[in-house]
This record gives structure tokens, C-alpha cells and sequence, in this order.
């Protein structure tokens, strides 16, 4: 993982509300727009800023589907920050 991708994955992790929206996502297996609006209490704004990080990061996926959109996580983008964690680990 080079440096600029960990740094952006980095400010998007340090926010709450992202990290709130990280876990409604992880525990539904994916949610629709609308239904992520019911589970964080933050605007329709500040949810759309708060997913474009995410997305910009890597982190979460947006689909249209319809006319709503489906957001999931990015498993592969999970799974490279995790080795990258694990490579800090002192052995």
C-alpha cells in the first residue's frame, strides 16, 4: 500500500460519523442511501460528504440501482489495509 492510499484511508477513518456509516454498512451487508439516513443521525448533506470520502478512500462501493443507490464495502481495500497492518506487527 504506497503512502498517498494510506493517508487518504486514514482521514477517512478519522471521523465518527464515517465510522458509524462503515458499520451500518458491514453489519447490513450493504444499505441503501435512504436507509443509511435513517441510521445516522447527520443530515442528507453531511451523509453525501461523509460517503464521497469513503468512496474516494477505497473503502465503500455506490452502485445505482433503480432509483436508489446501494452502497457495500470494499472488501479488497479492507483487506490491504489489514495486511498492511499486519505487517507492522513486531515479531
Amino acid at each position: 500500500m504506497d503512502t498517498k492510499s494510506l493517508v487518504k484511508l486514514a482521514k477517512a477513518l478519522s471521523d465518527p460519523h464515517r465510522l458509524c456509516l462503515l458499520q451500518e454498512i458491514a453489519q447490513n451487508e450493504g444499505m441503501r442511501y435512504c436507509d443509511l439516513l435513517e441510521c445516522v443521525p447527520i443530515s442528507q448533506p453531511s451523509m453525501s460528504q461523509h460517503l464521497k470520502a469513503l468512496v474516494e478512500a477505497g473503502l465503500v462501493k455506490s452502485e445505482k440501482v433503480g432509483r436508489s443507490i446501494h452502497t457495500t464495502l470494499n472488501w479488497a481495500k479492507l483487506q490491504e489495509l489489514e495486511d498492511f497492518l499486519q505487517s507492522l506487527k513486531i515479531r
